[in-house]
């Protein structure tokens, strides 16, 4: 029987995306997640925006920025 070498285990690091539609009153919603992981080269972010949520926080927000910001975020990490 030959040893099989352990298999290598890579750290991933990862950030939330949060919606902080009114910083005074520390509500916020969760929009998305960052991975990372330097050894493997890897970068992604998955995004989704619940804009009842967000009018729910503050019905003056602005969606469609949110959402254009997020795009931004998830075409960045894709290499666009």
């Amino acid at each position: 029987m030959t040893a099989t070498a352990p298999p290598v285990r890579d750290v991933f690091e990862y950030a939330l995306l949060r919606v902080v539609p009114r910083v005074e009153r520390g509500e916020h919603i969760n929009a998305g997640v960052l991975v990372y992981c330097r050894p493997r080269g890897f970068l992604a972010a998955l995004v989704h925006l619940d804009p009842d949520r967000l009018r729910a926080l503050d019905p003056g927000a602005d969606v469609a920025g949110v959402r254009a910001a997020l795009a931004a975020a998830q075409a960045l990490c894709g290499g666009g």
